[in-house]
């Protein structure tokens, strides 16, 4: 069987050629009650196909569908779940299989950490947002009032299982959202990652597997060292402040509303700015860095009078300590600093540069 495995510390990362295959083996073994499939509209139409025809054991499972999108990551949506899963009668040693992308896998995971105080799952994400980063390390959670992830617990799957042709489904505004963090896995921990996504041709899996695989094992590494974000990991949230206000702010606006990887990359020019204009990165590097990402990445517009609310929306940041912004800035392409204290004012400065670039 043609499997590898990264630990992730509190779970493995299963990939190759037959890693469904042996998401079959788990449930063979696994003493499991009933198993459930978690999935949106779109996995559930175009994946679950594939994932049943790979994993015969859960052809009997019950499929629970959710609409496609940020906006069901909410405690109404969750609230449906459980219920439904009460009425099925699922115990405690039932298993949920979360089959989508990141948000069915923050969902889902959310959903098995609280019912009944915890069941078991595992996740098999079907987005490149998923397979480098949201299915990876065991953080779930929810929206709250337009919120990001601002209910949720610490629940580590049975193990995440990558089947890399999912990605072959994606079309390129998807490949795009994931592609955001498997840059900010280069800018904070391998330069050779990110000057290799610089020449990559993203409408070619076969050519990016191998990217995507170090991608995850970035971030696998990462949580690995630091489960619970006391320190290393939160390396991982370069880019993520001010992307977070961004896109909440997004879902505010009459404009298009933003994914989450197009906020961030968004995210990661201001906050690259910001690391030179605080004497902790090049010049050179960060022209580099804006270079890159806004030729990839459509402009999003906004004026001066929206930096109140941006700033607002920044606030909630779970990151923040005692009320004063602390951002993860880069000092190298490859190399990242945390917990560097940020003003108001220079996020309000940050924002008027991207202003600026993508005006000109």
């Amino acid at each position: 069987m043609e499997v590898k495995e990264i630990d992730a510390g509190g779970h493995p990362v299963v990939l190759g050629r037959d890693a469904l295959r042996a998401l079959d083996r788990t449930l063979a073994h696994g003493g499991f009650s009933a198993a459930f499939i978690l999935g949106d509209e779109n996995t559930l139409r175009h994946c679950l196909p594939e994932l049943l025809s790979q994993v015969p054991r859960l052809r009997d499972a019950r499929s629970l569908v959710v609409p496609p999108g940020e906006r069901s990551k909410d405690l109404s949506v969750s609230t449906d779940i459980w219920q439904h899963l009460a009425e099925e009668a699922a115990d405690r040693h039932a298993l949920l299989v979360c089959l989508g992308g990141g948000v069915v896998t923050d969902l889902g995971g959310f959903v098995a950490g609280t019912y009944k105080r915890g069941i078991r799952c595992v996740h098999v994400p079907t987005s490149l947002m998923g397979m480098v980063d949201a299915a990876i390390g065991g953080k779930t959670g929810v929206d709250l009032a337009g919120l990001k992830n601002m209910v949720g617990v610490f629940h580590d799957p049975l193990a995440v299982y990558l089947h890399l042709p999912f990605l072959k489904s994606l079309g390129k505004r998807e490949l795009l959202n994931g592609l955001a963090e498997m840059i900010k896995h280069g800018l904070i921990r391998d330069a050779d990652l990110w000057n290799a996504i610089n020449g990559a041709a993203l409408h070619d899996i076969d050519a990016l597997s191998p990217l995507v695989v170090r991608s995850a094992a970035i971030k696998a590494e990462v949580v690995k060292a630091d489960p619970r974000e006391a320190g290393l990991r939160k390396v991982l949230n370069f880019g993520h402040t001010i992307g977070h206000g961004i896109e909440a702010h997004s879902w505010e606006s009459p404009q298009r509303a933003l994914l989450h990887g197009e906020a961030v990359a968004i995210g990661m020019v201001c906050e690259a700015w910001l690391s030179w204009r605080m004497d902790l990165l090049s010049r050179e590097a960060y022209d580099s860095i804006a270079k890159q990402l806004l030729a990839l990445y459509k402009p999003y517009q906004f004026d001066s009078g929206d930096d109140h609310r941006l700033v607002e929306l920044m606030r909630n940041d779970k990151k923040n300590t005692g009320g004063q912004f602390r951002f993860t800035l880069l000092t190298a392409i490859g190399q990242a600093k945390v917990d560097v204290h940020v003003t108001a004012a220079q996020v309000q400065e940050a924002l008027e540069h991207y202003r600026l670039l993508v005006r000109s």
